[in-house]
């Protein structure tokens, strides 16, 4: 680019402190962070505290109009991003949502072709690509250890009625398959090659009669190359399972818990069966904003592209159609 980036969350709301989060994200990588938007008057307050150097805003339209911002990011309730994405790109703004990047893949795509007409970019938070557990998932598959991935298993959940209202109301949430969802579809996509060529989604809404999102959520995502894989989410899982299990021709991974400890690795060697643990890499999150300063300021390759992003959203979307349906469908936009 031919001036600084200078970037700008909406969104300083205290759950998590993502607001705090992405600001010291855009710093630690030379975007100066520059302005803040919270409808709460009491979060842009906090905002102004924690960097008394910038503008602060309650209205993304007095932001948006700031000819100095070149960079927002979007930390607000699911089925807000499509529209606010859509002002910023409009404004003439690249563009970061937080995943979920939006609730329709209509609206992905609509996003998607903005950006590209505009000549802005636009990319999604998918920030735990870089967690230690899958970092050597990918290391242990890029060195042919498991040979062929076949089959995935995905797991997320447990026993507990959803409290947050962003995690119980369908209408903020897109459902229940949003939220962990999208960041194991876009895992599972990372490792999986080749186009889906169906989905087949399951619901179970048998408990929680106070809430609208569902209870539970099975997606089966078929593959071209015959890989098969199962994503659940659920809040009436009276007992878990790993959360990763991955099989190939030549062995297999399982890791209970997605954290940064170790994986179990099985595999064979000579005729003999092996079962060991291998310790995971560090985790790296960082470098997503990393790569947005890369590709803004030098022409690095964008690695989180919107198309993958809206490629995961079509997935979860589907899923939940398909349940609908009773039957298998076919993913739209699957182009890769």
């Amino acid at each position: 680019m031919d001036k600084p980036i200078k970037g700008a969350v909406i969104g300083y709301g205290g759950a998590f402190n993502m607001g705090l989060r992405h600001a010291q994200y855009m710093l630690q990588h030379g975007i100066a962070f520059a302005a803040a938007c919270d409808l709460d008057p009491e979060r842009v307050e906090q905002a102004k505290q924690d960097f008394p150097n910038i503008d602060t805003y309650t209205s993304v339209e007095e932001l948006l109009a700031n000819d100095e911002i070149n960079l927002v990011t979007v930390i607000t309730p699911h089925h807000t991003h499509a529209q606010l994405a859509e002002q910023i790109l409009e404004a003439g703004k690249h563009c970061i949502l937080e995943k979920p990047m939006c609730i329709h893949a209509d609206d992905a795509e609509r996003l998607v072709q903005l950006a590209r007409a505009r000549g802005l970019m636009l990319s999604v938070y998918h920030n735990r690509r870089w967690d230690g557990w899958y970092l050597t998932v990918k290391d242990l598959i890029a060195k042919g250890i498991i040979g062929d991935v076949f089959h995935v298993e995905m797991f997320s959940g447990g026993y507990s009625e959803p409290k947050a209202w962003w995690r119980s109301i369908k209408e903020v949430s897109g459902g229940v398959f949003y939220d962990w969802g999208a960041h194991y579809v876009d895992y599972l996509l990372g490792i999986m090659p080749g186009p889906v060529t169906g989905v087949r989604g399951y619901i179970h809404n048998r408990v929680w009669d106070k809430i609208s999102n569902e209870d539970q959520m099975d997606s089966i995502i078929s593959f071209a190359s015959g890989a098969v894989a199962n994503v659940q989410i659920s809040t009436i899982a009276h007992a878990g399972r790993p959360a990763f299990r991955l099989l190939g021709s030549k062995g297999a991974i399982v890791d209970q818990t997605l954290g940064d400890g170790e994986l179990t690795l099985y595999t064979e060697l000579e005729g003999v069966k092996i079962e060991t643990k291998v310790p995971c890499q560090p985790s790296q999150q960082e470098r997503y904003y990393a790569n947005i300063a890369d590709h803004l300021m030098r022409g690095a390759d964008l690695i989180v592209k919107p198309e993958q992003a809206r490629r995961t959203i079509a997935i979860i979307e589907t899923t939940e159609k398909s349940a609908l349906a009773g039957r298998e469908l076919d993913v739209p936009y699957e182009q890769v």
